[in-house]
């Protein structure tokens, strides 16, 4: 292992157990395990009839441009920085597949190529029925930032209790995305895109940064015309925030606000 890729999984193993140390002191968050067929875990806080439930991102997909790395963790968990700003009654966090937590079945095919392949999704539904019991809520809202915006559409278009589906400087075409940074498609993955039938009719909002140079209008505005003229569907762009962080954090409850959500 090369003294860079060594580092970095060393600073992931940090985030790692910093993020799942601090939820567990904090007495107000409770820890839900997934039911699918990849390990998973996530935290939730409060009861509500609707659930905020965000879904976090891809993580360290790649410790080099062609090298998978060894822990998908994100080093910076913004869809956690963002629950912890919903005041909502009930908020939940999921990870993705292996994230803060390992396995036998996690192999680098999960959070590489398969990120959002039917065992993904199968895992992050599990989740979201797990934070929708422990709320007992009876519809949910789906946020979902970056790889995790593909999740949460893809979760939205096969579940009937999905009031709003928000994304976050989402991945919502991986097959534009791939193309625009010249990288591998991603064979093994779902594409949004492709499962929209049953969205046209949902309300949804979907945040770009202007200063992202990762996801851009090109990959939203492709999920988007798939939606049909007539689908109640918003892009919003915030200007100078970049692809996800803090900035996004301290942007949020803002934004919330101006969404008028039904807590």
């Amino acid at each position: 292992m090369g003294l860079s890729l060594l580092l970095l999984t060393n600073v992931v193993g940090c985030a790692r157990s910093d993020v799942v140390a601090s939820m567990a002191l904090d007495s107000t968050w409770n820890r839900l395990d997934s039911g699918g067929p990849l390990p998973a875990v996530g935290w939730m806080r409060g009861q509500g009839d609707v659930v905020h439930i965000y879904i976090e991102g891809d993580g360290v997909a790649y410790s080099t441009p062609t090298t998978p790395s060894l822990d998908p963790t994100p080093i910076t968990p913004t869809a956690l920085l963002l629950a912890r700003v919903d005041d909502a009654a009930a908020v939940a966090y999921v990870g993705r597949p292996c994230q803060y937590i390992s396995g036998d079945s996690c192999t680098n095919k999960s959070w590489t190529s398969g990120r959002f392949s039917e065992a993904t999704l199968q895992t992050e539904n599990s989740l979201v029925n797990a934070a929708k019991k422990s709320a007992n809520a009876k519809r949910v809202v789906l946020v979902g930032f970056s790889g995790g915006g593909a999740v949460a559409a893809l979760l939205a278009e096969r579940r009937t209790d999905v009031a709003a589906l928000i994304t976050v400087c989402g991945n919502l075409d991986h097959a534009v995305w791939t193309a625009m940074h010249n990288l591998t498609p991603l064979y093994g993955s779902l594409n949004p895109t492709e499962h929209v039938k049953r969205l046209s009719s949902l309300p949804q909002v979907h945040f770009l940064g202007a200063a992202d140079t990762n996801i851009n209008t090109k990959v939203t505005n492709s999920f988007v015309a798939k939606l049909g003229p007539d689908a109640p569907a918003t892009v919003h762009i915030v200007p100078e925030l970049a692809h996800g962080g803090e900035d996004w954090a301290k942007a949020w409850p803002e934004l919330l606000h101006e969404l008028r959500l039904n807590n």
